[in-house]
């Protein structure tokens, strides 16, 4: 689920759990009990729990309903509980280098299982996330980024199995579970954003904007944004109030309100109705964490945002994180090595002119080819050739409002505008892509040879072309093929080995010959393993072969 929202892979998921019973040969079991974090102290959990949950103010809550007041009571309890397990794993040397999020446990034969989810440090810290956990004197629960409310989504869930008259094999949602799972999690995420502008009404927000980022107007794609604040606050500047609100689930004339929107003019959202137009305040303090957009940025998408912070990307229904839509470091690692004449000044209009066509509201390409002269001239009649030149922001705009790519070489200098690309079919094309995608891969494929191709659809996705895998050092390749082998043991750990063979299949690009054989003959006596122990018989599996487009260009010095 982690890697479908855009995380990327490295969570992992635990079990721990405690029993009172003085007769259990061990009072706390930990699963997988091979993990080296099996071996943490944790018995101090209940005594520190119960401090933590005596010390903390809402213990002395009271709710006049008896069931209400012990499950909320009993709630606050296991969080306790579950943050001294968090406290004493994250202390430990195996799990310094990840984050801990525990659950509420459940029932299983006399034990409480908490479920538990690590998550790699570095990268968990480099998505985005409010700073703002709760609202003071409030009991809602503030979810400060997608990852943390899909966290605490899964674990509910894990929770709810775990909480089953008859114990779970495995916790295997299904894709459609999974799926709703996420969209729990992207609404909570909303939810809470709404929560701290002041407003509770957020529940049809979601479905609005799905709705109205699909819904056409003449023609053209949604584009716009919305935003969430205190209307009678500093924050936000009233540009226009409309006599009328217009309630969200009215579509059609909510996608014609959205075109009045754009260039800092918001439609202002509260209690679920548009009241009119407004643009934040150029004295909101982000501190405050108290003013949100919506921001429609094509077809079917949408994003959430505080500020310029993206927090939330919803793509026909999908949420995701947020991503570049095209990345820096990746643009200028490719066209360093597919563009060997650049100088660094020349990457760096490149890179300019590519932002400019990423932030167009319709599609566009951009192509830089080592002989653009030579190739300008090829495409005739089929092309606008120009005198070479240097494109400001406002002729490059122009440029590509038309049909057609523009044509520079690789010291940015343009040759030729609207123009249509050629090729053959390769069958390398996407069928679920559009026209322009797939007339830029056979181009590519054919005279596009040694070009950079930069694909802007009307969506908003960008492609670059080719797209190259990143480059590696050797010793990373051979330590990883290393670390394998070392688990391939007489009493393997199979979870220790194919989290390695995760690893591995990662960088299978550039793996040599021998590497593979080392890894295919690692991955043989594992699976001889398994058939021994299991009493099964062996099966197939996919082997590693060395790639053919692999070369010492992939290689970092």
């Amino acid at each position: 689920m982690f890697e479908q929202i855009g995380f990327g892979l490295g969570a992992r998921a635990y079990l721990v759990g405690f029993t009172a019973n003085a007769d259990a040969p061990f009072p706390i079991c930990f699963e997988p009990e091979t993990d080296a974090l099996a071996a943490v102290e944790l018995s101090l959990v209940d005594r520190v729990g119960q401090e933590r949950y005596e010390a903390n103010p809402w213990s002395d809550f009271r709710i006049s309903s008896p069931r209400h007041h012990d499950q909320m009571h009993r709630y606050l309890l296991n969080r306790m509980r579950g943050e001294v397990i968090r406290d004493g794993l994250e202390a430990s040397e195996p799990g310094g280098q990840q984050y801990f999020f525990v659950g509420e446990p459940g029932l299983v034969n006399g034990f409480a299982v908490h479920p538990v989810i690590a998550v790699p440090r570095r990268r968990w810290d480099s998505k985005p996330a409010l700073s703002r956990r709760e609202i003071p004197g409030d009991r809602f629960e503030i979810v400060p980024s997608l990852q943390h409310s899909l966290i605490r989504e899964l674990l509910r869930q894990a929770t709810a199995d775990l909480s089953q008259q008859d114990p779970p094999e495995e916790f295997s949602a299904q894709w459609s579970d999974r799926s709703e799972l996420i969209r729990r999690a992207a609404r909570a995420l909303v939810g809470s954003a709404c929560r701290l502008s002041g407003d509770d009404f957020s529940h049809e927000i979601v479905i609005a904007l799905d709705e109205v980022s699909a819904q056409p107007y003449e023609g053209r794609a949604s584009a716009g944004g919305f935003v969430i604040a205190d209307p009678d606050g500093p924050n936000v500047l009233l540009s226009m109030k409309f006599s009328k609100t217009i309630g969200l689930p009215d579509t059609r004339s909510l996608r014609k309100s959205l075109e009045m929107s754009g260039d800092g003019q918001y439609l202002l959202c509260r209690e679920g109705k548009i009241h009119g137009m407004a643009r934040v305040n150029s004295g909101y303090d982000p501190a405050d964490e108290s003013v949100f957009t919506l921001d429609v940025v094509g077809r079917g998408a949408w994003e959430l945002r505080h500020l310029d912070v993206p927090l939330l990307r919803v793509t026909n229904t999908r949420p995701s994180l947020p991503t570049p839509r095209i990345d820096e470091s990746k643009f200028l690692d490719t066209a360093e090595r597919v563009l060997s004449s650049a100088t660094p000044v020349a990457l760096g209009r490149l890179w300019r002119l590519t932002l400019l066509a990423a932030g167009a509201k319709h599609g566009s390409m951009l192509v830089v080819h080592p002989n653009a002269e030579t190739e300008a001239l090829r495409f005739l009649p089929q092309a606008q050739l120009i005198e070479p030149v240097d494109l400001d922001d406002e002729t490059f705009q122009a440029a590509t409002s038309i049909d057609g790519a523009v044509l520079l070489g690789p010291d940015s200098m343009c040759h030729a505008v609207g123009v249509i690309l050629d090729g053959e079919a390769t069958g390398e094309g996407l069928a679920s892509r559009g026209a322009r995608f797939n007339s830029a891969v056979r181009y590519h494929a054919g005279h596009g040879s040694g070009a950079l191709i930069v694909v802007v659809s009307e969506d908003g996705m960008i492609d670059l072309l080719p797209d190259l895998p990143r480059r590696v050092t050797r010793v990373e390749v051979e330590d990883a093929v290393i670390h394998l082998e070392e688990t391939v043991t007489e009493d393997p750990d199979f979870e220790n080995f194919f989290r390695r063979h995760d690893h591995i299949e990662a960088l299978a690009f550039y793996l040599s010959a021998e590497q593979c054989e080392r890894v295919n003959g690692a991955r043989d006596l594992i699976e001889t393993h398994r058939a021994q122990r299991s009493n099964l018989t062996l099966s197939g599996w996919p082997r590693f072969a060395p790639n053919s487009l692999m070369d010492e260009n992939f290689f970092l010095d």
